[in-house]
Protein backbone atom coordinates (compact mmCIF):
# COMPACT_ATOMS: atom_id res chain seq x y z
CA UNK A 1 0.00 0.00 0.00
CA UNK A 2 3.24 2.56 0.86
CA UNK A 3 3.85 2.13 -3.46
CA UNK A 4 0.35 3.60 -4.00
CA UNK A 5 0.52 6.64 -1.39
CA UNK A 6 4.09 7.42 -3.12
CA UNK A 7 2.07 7.16 -6.93
CA UNK A 8 -0.77 9.43 -5.54
CA UNK A 9 1.43 11.86 -3.84
CA UNK A 10 3.30 11.78 -7.29
CA UNK A 11 0.65 12.37 -9.68
CA UNK A 12 -0.81 14.82 -7.01
CA UNK A 13 2.35 16.94 -7.36
CA UNK A 14 2.67 16.63 -10.95
CA UNK A 15 -0.70 17.55 -11.49
CA UNK A 16 -0.44 20.80 -9.32
CA UNK A 17 2.50 21.81 -10.57
CA UNK A 18 1.28 21.30 -13.96
CA UNK A 19 -1.72 23.65 -13.27
CA UNK A 20 0.31 26.54 -12.07
CA UNK A 21 1.97 26.15 -15.27
CA UNK A 22 -0.72 26.36 -16.92
CA UNK A 23 -1.84 29.44 -14.75
CA UNK A 24 1.10 31.06 -15.73
CA UNK A 25 1.04 30.51 -19.31
CA UNK A 26 -2.82 32.02 -19.42
CA UNK A 27 -1.99 34.90 -17.35
CA UNK A 28 0.99 35.76 -19.94
CA UNK A 29 -0.76 35.39 -22.64
CA UNK A 30 -3.23 37.63 -20.90
CA UNK A 31 -0.85 40.24 -20.26
CA UNK A 32 0.59 39.83 -23.54
CA UNK A 33 -2.50 40.50 -25.12
CA UNK A 34 -3.74 43.98 -22.74
CA UNK A 35 0.02 45.58 -24.01
CA UNK A 36 0.09 44.15 -27.51
CA UNK A 37 -0.55 46.50 -30.65
CA UNK A 38 -2.54 44.24 -33.39
CA UNK A 39 -1.71 44.16 -37.15
CA UNK A 40 -3.01 41.88 -40.27
CA UNK A 41 -0.25 40.09 -41.83
CA UNK A 42 0.34 37.67 -44.37
CA UNK A 43 1.93 34.12 -44.99
CA UNK A 44 4.81 34.24 -46.94
CA UNK A 45 5.92 30.93 -46.55
CA UNK A 46 5.15 27.49 -44.78
CA UNK A 47 8.71 26.59 -43.32
CA UNK A 48 9.06 23.10 -43.19
CA UNK A 49 10.63 21.64 -39.28
CA UNK A 50 11.82 18.10 -39.54
CA UNK A 51 10.69 15.24 -37.45
CA UNK A 52 12.95 14.67 -34.83
CA UNK A 53 11.71 10.83 -34.72
CA UNK A 54 12.19 8.44 -37.54
CA UNK A 55 8.40 7.33 -38.22
CA UNK A 56 6.72 10.89 -37.71
CA UNK A 57 5.96 13.44 -40.71
CA UNK A 58 7.60 16.50 -41.15
CA UNK A 59 5.60 19.44 -39.82
CA UNK A 60 4.84 23.38 -41.64
CA UNK A 61 4.52 26.55 -39.52
CA UNK A 62 3.99 29.81 -41.16
CA UNK A 63 6.57 32.65 -41.96
CA UNK A 64 4.73 35.91 -41.65
CA UNK A 65 5.04 39.18 -42.02
CA UNK A 66 3.47 42.56 -40.96
CA UNK A 67 3.56 46.24 -41.07
CA UNK A 68 5.40 47.36 -37.88
CA UNK A 69 4.53 50.88 -36.29
CA UNK A 70 6.83 52.86 -37.59
CA UNK A 71 6.27 51.24 -41.34
CA UNK A 72 8.58 48.52 -41.58
CA UNK A 73 8.09 45.13 -42.85
CA UNK A 74 8.50 42.70 -39.92
CA UNK A 75 8.84 38.84 -40.28
CA UNK A 76 8.24 36.15 -37.44
CA UNK A 77 7.59 32.36 -37.35
CA UNK A 78 5.56 30.73 -34.31
CA UNK A 79 6.81 27.99 -32.40
CA UNK A 80 4.21 25.90 -33.36
CA UNK A 81 4.07 23.87 -36.37
CA UNK A 82 1.30 21.37 -37.52
CA UNK A 83 0.59 18.38 -40.01
CA UNK A 84 -1.04 19.13 -42.37
CA UNK A 85 -0.12 22.99 -42.33
CA UNK A 86 -2.87 24.96 -41.10
CA UNK A 87 -2.04 28.07 -42.86
CA UNK A 88 -2.02 28.69 -46.44
CA UNK A 89 0.73 30.59 -48.44
CA UNK A 90 -0.70 33.88 -48.94
CA UNK A 91 -3.51 33.72 -46.68
CA UNK A 92 -4.36 37.11 -44.19
CA UNK A 93 -3.79 36.42 -40.48
CA UNK A 94 -3.94 38.63 -37.37
CA UNK A 95 -0.75 39.48 -35.77
CA UNK A 96 -0.61 40.28 -31.52
CA UNK A 97 2.90 42.05 -31.84
CA UNK A 98 4.94 44.13 -28.90
CA UNK A 99 5.16 47.63 -30.10
CA UNK A 100 8.20 48.51 -28.21
CA UNK A 101 9.81 44.83 -29.80
CA UNK A 102 7.29 44.34 -33.59
CA UNK A 103 9.70 41.07 -33.58
CA UNK A 104 7.78 39.49 -30.57
CA UNK A 105 4.51 38.47 -32.04
CA UNK A 106 2.12 36.04 -32.33
CA UNK A 107 -0.38 34.46 -34.36
CA UNK A 108 -4.40 35.53 -33.42
CA UNK A 109 -5.96 32.06 -32.84
CA UNK A 110 -7.16 29.81 -30.55
CA UNK A 111 -4.07 27.47 -30.57
CA UNK A 112 -1.26 29.73 -31.02
CA UNK A 113 -2.59 32.12 -27.87
CA UNK A 114 -4.07 29.41 -25.93
CA UNK A 115 -2.41 26.06 -26.73
CA UNK A 116 -0.04 25.75 -24.27
CA UNK A 117 -1.73 26.62 -21.36
CA UNK A 118 -4.78 24.51 -22.63
CA UNK A 119 -2.53 21.41 -23.05
CA UNK A 120 -0.29 21.54 -19.73
CA UNK A 121 -4.21 22.83 -17.58
CA UNK A 122 -5.83 19.51 -19.24
CA UNK A 123 -2.68 17.42 -18.26
CA UNK A 124 -2.62 18.87 -14.90
CA UNK A 125 -6.17 17.97 -14.71
CA UNK A 126 -5.86 13.98 -15.48
CA UNK A 127 -3.35 13.90 -13.49
CA UNK A 128 -4.73 15.62 -10.27
CA UNK A 129 -8.36 13.83 -11.24
CA UNK A 130 -5.98 10.25 -11.23
CA UNK A 131 -4.62 10.82 -7.59
CA UNK A 132 -7.90 11.94 -6.21
CA UNK A 133 -9.80 9.05 -7.84
CA UNK A 134 -6.66 6.59 -6.54
CA UNK A 135 -6.95 8.37 -3.13
CA UNK A 136 -10.73 7.46 -2.92
CA UNK A 137 -10.32 3.85 -4.50
CA UNK A 138 -7.33 3.07 -2.18
CA UNK A 139 -9.12 5.02 1.14
CA UNK A 140 -9.04 2.68 4.52
CA UNK A 141 -13.24 3.26 4.56
CA UNK A 142 -13.07 1.83 0.77
CA UNK A 143 -10.96 -0.86 1.83
CA UNK A 144 -13.50 -1.92 4.74
CA UNK A 145 -16.15 -1.41 2.20
CA UNK A 146 -14.96 -4.33 0.14
CA UNK A 147 -13.11 -6.51 2.77
CA UNK A 148 -17.46 -6.37 4.20
CA UNK A 149 -19.46 -9.71 3.97
CA UNK A 150 -22.77 -8.86 2.06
Amino acid sequence: MKSANIVKLVFGLVGVLMLAGAWFLYQNTTKFIASASRAQGEVIELLRVESSRRNSSDTWRPLVHFKGPSGEIVEFAPSSSSSPPAYDKGEVVGVFFDPADPKDARLDGFFDLWGGATIVGGLGTVFLAFAVGMHFLLSDEAGARRRRPR
